[in-house]
């Protein structure tokens, strides 16, 4: 909020922040609040005041079926994913941090930065159109296919959050021999 006197408004889209960005900073549209009891807390100074806030359901997602527990076991999946997203952010930037470090490189840091490109090749999408999505491209493909509905994730979506988690882990691992472990 404007840190001036005066009235000022917040409005909360009922969503907690999104994945992570290359740049270490929190993006929007992340995951759907759970219907429920939270609190809203206000500092201003010394001034410090909490209010009591529920979230209720929407109809519509009840007459649909959708249970509380369904919503729960979504924000749980997404809440996964997103980190699994700000992982593969951070992995990416560290990747292209390494290369531009080696830009016009000659000898064997050309040769490094050509295992580099190579790696990249694996992990980030070609800008080319119609290219092979890559391991980047598919857990972003993950968060936004089970972000963007109101129902408990199917099986295939838990099976293959589990899949690209190992995917990314030992892409890690592979970056990490190439450039040493991250900080």
């Amino acid at each position: 909020l404007d840190k001036n006197p005066g009235m000022h408004r917040m409005t909360w889209d009922l969503r907690y922040p999104g994945p992570i960005n290359g740049a270490g900073v929190e993006g929007g549209n992340g995951p759907a609040a759970v219907p429920g009891p939270y609190s809203v807390r206000l500092t201003a100074g010394s001034i410090k005041q909490t209010q009591p806030l529920t979230v209720v359901e929407d109809p519509r997602i009840l007459r649909d079926g959708i249970t509380l527990e369904d919503l729960r076991v979504q924000f749980n999946h997404n809440m996964a994913v997103r980190e699994l997203v700000s992982d593969a952010n951070k992995t990416v930037a560290r990747l292209r941090a390494a290369q531009q470090k080696l830009r016009g490189a000659t000898g064997a840091q050309a040769d490094q930065l050509a295992k580099l490109n190579a790696f990249a090749e694996k992990l980030i999408t070609s800008p080319i159109r119609y290219s092979e999505p890559k391991l980047l491209t598919h857990i972003t493909y993950l968060y936004s296919m089970t972000n963007g509905a109101d129902q408990r994730p199917g099986k295939d979506a838990v099976d293959r959050l589990k899949v690209l988690r190992k995917d990314l882990d030992a892409t890690k691992k592979e970056l990490d021999k190439l450039v040493g472990p991250a900080m």
